[in-house]
């Protein structure tokens, strides 16, 4: 089936009438519908290309795989012409939707996802840089010295100078303030100045707790903000609001809120060292929880904690245990494969490995692991223990699969750690067995 068939196969299930928006991620179309009992779910489930379907409420979410949900998106969207108000009601019904089910705990980690989420491209593209970079002393020993080598590091290492800054800006505007704002007090926090300075008895460490104490205070600057703006008059409001929120924040940032940040960036790096060097197996239960995570969406928000592990150590050595479930699930998907007679869901497994090795787990995990039930528990167990024995380390916050081991400290020992949750996740899945859909 063409993508075209796919895109018109879909308008057909749902009822082109019956869509309000339609939008797209990595790996899904996100449509919402204005009457979910008119679609017809089960030839949908069942329509080839679709790896999985998921509703909530008016909100359906189609798993397509990557490349494929975006040209689906857009060809469905040619097809039905949406226009903007459409979209604009639709984000309204979501919001409704979203406030009948607030949890605070999972919407502040989607908004940290929202925060670190767009710096991803930078943290690849640089992270491949640098892996590129600190690997030529090797087969180039006065390469680094050199102009070009140079200019390689300052290419390397730009996103993590300017990361601060870019997090200020960016947590700014997801909580509703000014980002330009957000992006001054980071660098504020940063700045080589500060260094021996002391406040009120207070020592100021620049860059003391990283992006943690950067969340922290632009969070809290934006909290001020819309305070401030309640009581300013509107024709002082441009110059008083950005003037008492910087010079206030500032102040009270160095004084209380780095501090607080340093905390917790220290206790969360006492912490993972403490898993790694002293009872590295417990590092499996990281690693068991984090499909859970992506189920919900919820694992973004540990791009906040890896990255601050990478500013406080240079690496993180919770990526590479954390992404290993992955590995497991690519396991425990391939013994499906093998075993089941479903012509359906064995396409499905096929087209869905590929990704899934590339560290992309959602088509495999709608497609195949979560309709199954104990290949998805499989997945859980075969998990990150024997990577946190051997100690491997991850250079950018965020990456999986085969690419990641391209950005780590022990290569080989990667894709003994890889392998490894590929037979752990093969193993578990054989041992607790599945029941074979019909076809």
């Amino acid at each position: 089936m063409t993508k075209k068939e796919l895109a018109q196969s879909i308008c057909n299930l749902v009822g082109e009438s019956n869509i309000r928006t339609i939008a797209n991620c990595y790996t899904r179309v996100r449509l919402t519908v204005k009457d979910p009992e008119k679609m017809k779910r089960e030839e949908l489930k069942k329509l080839e290309g679709v790896l999985g379907v998921i509703e909530e409420g008016s909100h359906v979410q189609l798993v397509l795989g990557p490349g494929t949900a975006a040209a689906v998106a857009q060809l469905m969207s040619d097809m039905t012409h949406i226009k903007s108000e459409e979209v604009d009601e639709a984000v309204l019904l979501k919001e409704e939707n979203r406030a009948k089910n607030n949890v605070p705990c999972k919407n502040m980690l989607k908004k940290i996802a929202n925060i670190f989420i767009p710096i991803i491209p930078a943290f690849i593209a640089c992270g491949l840089v640098v892996a590129v970079y600190e690997s030529s002393y090797v087969f180039f020993p006065g390469f680094q010295d050199t102009d070009f080598g140079k200019i390689m590091s300052a290419l390397a290492y730009s996103v993590f100078t300017i990361l601060p800054i870019i997090v200020g800006y960016n947590t700014s505007k997801e909580f509703g303030g000014s980002p330009i704002i957000g992006a001054v007090l980071a660098s504020i926090l940063n700045s080589s100045s500060l260094a021996g300075v002391q406040l009120f008895h207070v020592s100021i460490t620049p860059g003391r707790g990283g992006v943690i104490s950067v969340l922290i205070i632009a969070y809290v600057a934006v909290l001020l903000e819309k305070q401030l703006q309640k009581v300013i008059p509107d024709f002082l409001d441009m110059f008083l609001r950005p003037l008492i929120t910087v010079c206030v924040m500032t102040f009270v940032g160095l004084m209380v809120f780095q501090p607080i940040g340093g905390f917790i960036s220290e206790t969360i790096g006492a912490f993972v060292s403490f898993i790694i060097y002293k009872v590295p197996v417990l590092a499996g239960l990281t690693s068991a929880i984090y499909l859970p995570l992506v189920m919900t969406g919820m694992h973004h928000g540990l791009i906040a904690v890896n990255t601050q592990l990478i500013a406080d150590f240079g690496v993180t050595y919770l990526l590479p245990v954390t992404c290993m479930a992955g590995a497991g699930q690519v396991g425990a998907a391939f013994y499906v494969y093998l075993k089941t007679k479903n012509q359906r869901l064995k396409k499905t497994i096929k087209n869905a490995l590929p990704v899934g090795m590339l560290g992309i787990g959602e088509p495999l995990m709608w497609g195949c692991t979560i309709p199954l039930g104990k290949p998805f528990i499989a997945s859980c167990i075969g998990g990150g223990s024997v990577m946190a024995v051997m100690k491997v380390a991850a250079k950018v916050p965020e990456l999986s699969g085969i690419p990641l081991a391209f950005i780590t400290t022990r290569f080989p020992l990667y894709f003994v750690g890889l392998f490894a949750s590929y037979a752990a996740g093969f193993i578990v899945c054989r041992l607790m067995g599945f029941t074979d859909p019909e076809d």
